[in-house]
């Protein structure tokens, strides 16, 4: 699939002195001062995001933006530590090394779990359906109609002088709700749903609505409720109580639990077959460890002291 990628502020620069230094079958991607990312460690960089979000990903122009901005930092101040040769010090070789058997294990038991047999997603996801009745309940939802006024032309405080005067004709007459939704209403949508919105469930509307929604009665008219659309007059028309899900409407995701609970169980047993293994640690090396860390007087104790017995 092709795409075009859009670098924002990433600044392209002409090739300088610095490339020496780069393996010569590797092609520089960006370049920031003495920093320099190459098209292999972006895509070492790249293979550390998620597979099922990676595409999107590269994709936003922010997102890639941040990803290259923190991998030219990081070679930026890498060039300046080689150039200072902070990197013989034995302790920051030491430090390497861990970094680089971090990212090892790390990728090697991302891989180990990857390559083993899949379990059977669909015959687990039924197993589980039927185990899990109560939870397989759709979402408490409502049918609502709803005036608003809003605030796009208008000041807050004329909107809701406005929506005051609706309510107060609604509190005069609440059947004429539908008749003022055609008179008011100035949400887009009202030509065509009336100010209507079925099967609404908690998360499709913004929040302020929704709260205020779900709290009436059936039938019950709200205050004027204020969004960032402007004032909204809303009226409960229905509560729909939740019904079971059939298999065919949830099947994808309790799939995508079931592989995820599997690759978990096989990471956790993996770890716990390595940690279960005798650990050597010998007194010697403890004390070793001691007095690097901390000085011979602190394993030794004062002259004279006796150890503990």
């Amino acid at each position: 699939m092709k795409f075009q990628v859009y670098l924002l502020s990433i600044t392209v620069l002409a090739l300088n002195q610095a490339t020496a230094a780069v393996t010569t079958d590797e092609d520089i991607m960006a370049q920031r001062g003495n920093g320099i990312v190459t098209q292999g460690e972006f895509t070492a960089r790249v293979d550390k995001i998620p597979e099922d979000i990676r595409f999107s990903t590269l994709r936003n122009g922010n997102r890639l933006r941040d990803v290259i901005n923190s991998l030219l930092l990081r070679a930026q101040l890498a060039a300046d530590a080689r150039e200072a040769g902070f990197q013989n010090k034995k302790v920051i070789q030491e430090r390497m090394r861990l970094a680089a058997e971090a990212e090892l294990g790390e990728a090697w038991l991302q891989y180990y779990v990857a390559s083993q047999p899949p379990a059977d997603y669909e015959a687990l996801a039924r197993e589980s359906y039927q185990l899990n009745q109560d939870k397989m309940l759709s979402s408490p939802q409502i049918d609502v109609s709803h005036i608003l006024i809003s605030t796009d032309e208008r000041s807050d405080v004329e909107a809701q002088e406005i929506a005051d005067k609706v309510k107060q004709e609604l509190n005069a007459d609440p059947s004429a709700f539908d008749t003022l939704v055609v008179k008011y209403s100035e949400d887009p949508s009202a030509a065509t749903n009336h100010g209507k919105f079925k099967a609404v469930k908690k998360g499709d509307m913004v929040k302020s609505f929704e709260d205020a929604a779900f709290a009436l009665a059936e039938g019950e008219i709200s205050q004027p409720v204020k969004t960032s659309y402007g004032y909204h007059i809303i009226r409960l028309d229905a509560h729909i109580a939740p019904k079971k899900r059939e298999f065919s409407e949830v099947k994808e995701q309790l799939i995508a639990v079931e592989r995820k609970r599997h690759e978990e169980r096989i990471q956790q047993d993996y770890i716990n077959s390595l940690t279960s293994q005798d650990t050597l640690l010998t007194q010697e090396a403890l004390e070793e460890m001691v007095r690097r860390q901390f000085g011979d007087e602190v394993v030794d104790g004062p002259a004279g002291d006796e150890p503990d017995k």
